[in-house]
């Protein structure tokens, strides 16, 4: 057997290499090699997981979300949504990317992209990509339907309505330096649409009253597998949707294929298959013992967002060590946020993430031209986020 920390190396090399291809696919085969590399049983960690019902609902959630996005993407509910606002065009250029991510569909960039080409064609290119991207992802931060944010709830142990009302205030910094650096520039006129706030509300049911059920069911019922409150949120959420849209059985069947729904719950399973096999191995105690400053896990956490591409497999990686080394079952709430928005922003960043090449590629920009516009606001934000911990620390 070889020593824990070299085989985890490997799997890390081997998902650095093959990142761009199907995270849930990859993880699994790097969670194959790294068990057989240190003898964990193979069975009986998957077993574990999927024996657990919370996992099990949580993989079901994260199947329901997608076809809830598809429907309101393929109805055009959610365009009409931002068109019936009636806002300035400044305004549109941070809605419609922003709503279009709440929707977890594949190539999900492509549709808001599209948009803020249209609002106005005039703007550079590479800055209509930092745009797509930058406020494609703000209202992520604090969406409880986000996977990001189901996933390091369950990580961290701590409570997903916690971590939301946690995450307003860098959801806050980001849209202000966002606005600053990519947005205030611009001279731009109004849009001019009709406002149907009674029709903006209609289509924005089936994107609230999932989390209101979740929030709701978590805060009146003390179950011991609350995820069971968001899926029956989800559902109903996409009966709402389905009514709405006015889409047949065959049309949704068509959705759910588009979607291809099957990569969500198989990135959860193999999330926690690879946690499950991780913690065995004893890698953790070996790295929680060298008592690493949390400085190091938030620079890392920007680090491995940004050469994943993900945010998933670097929470899964660093908080069962930050939770090992500080001999805790919760995660401190603050240095959740901390780590969160750290490797967030990596992620946001980086050429790997899918919506960063959409939009380079649909709005004809290069990626140079369009980084430049996207590192600005990016560390900017890492660096009040370090100064804000830096402060705390003095404290």
């Amino acid at each position: 057997m070889i020593p824990a920390w070299i085989a985890f190396l490997i799997v890390i090399a081997l998902i650095l290499i093959f990142s761009k291809k199907e995270l849930g696919i990859i993880l699994s085969i790097g969670t194959i090699i790294f068990a057989i590399l240190t003898q964990v049983s193979l069975i009986e960690s998957f077993i574990v997981v999927l024996t657990n019902p919370s996992i099990i609902l949580l993989a079901i959630v994260v199947a329901l979300i997608p076809i809830l996005g598809g429907i309101m993407e393929e109805s055009g509910l959610m365009l009409e949504l931002i068109q019936k606002m009636k806002i300035s065009k400044k305004a549109s250029l941070i809605v419609s990317p922003a709503f279009f991510g709440l929707l977890p569909v594949p190539g999900g960039a492509l549709m808001s992209a599209p948009i803020v080409d249209q609002i106005d064609p005039s703007i550079d290119a590479n800055r209509k990509v930092a745009i797509n991207v930058w406020y494609r992802h703000a209202l992520i931060l604090i969406y409880p339907l986000s996977t990001i944010l189901i996933i390091g709830s369950v990580l961290a142990g701590i409570s997903l309505y916690v971590i939301v009302v946690a995450m307003i205030f860098p959801f806050i910094i980001m849209m202000i330096v966002g606005y600053f650096t990519l947005l205030r520039s611009l001279d731009i006129e109004a849009v001019d649409y009709e406002r149907d706030l009674k029709r903006v509300f209609r289509n924005m049911i089936p994107i609230i009253i999932a989390p209101i059920i979740d929030f709701l069911g978590r805060t009146f019922f003390n179950l011991s597998y609350p995820e069971i409150f968001l899926v029956i949120g989800l559902c109903l959420s996409i009966g709402i949707a389905l009514i709405l849209s006015k889409i047949s059985m065959t049309e949704l069947k068509d959705i759910t294929k588009k979607m291809r729904i099957w990569r969500f719950p198989l990135l959860i399973l193999a999330i926690f298959w690879f946690l499950e096999v991780f913690i065995n191995s004893g890698l953790p105690k070996d790295i929680g013992a060298l008592k690493l400053p949390f400085l190091f896990f938030i620079c890392l956490g920007f680090g491995l967002g940004f050469a994943t591409g993900r945010t998933q497999l670097p929470l899964s990686i660093l908080i069962p060590i930050y939770l090992i080394q500080y001999s805790l079952t919760i995660m401190s709430l603050l240095d959740f946020v901390f780590l969160y928005s750290a490797t967030f922003l990596g992620y946001l960043i980086t050429p790997i993430h899918p919506c960063v090449s959409y939009s380079v590629n649909y709005l004809k920009a290069e990626y140079k031209g369009a980084f430049k516009y996207l590192a600005f606001p990016s560390f900017i934000c890492f660096g009040i986020l370090l100064a804000f911990y830096v402060v705390i620390l003095m404290f």
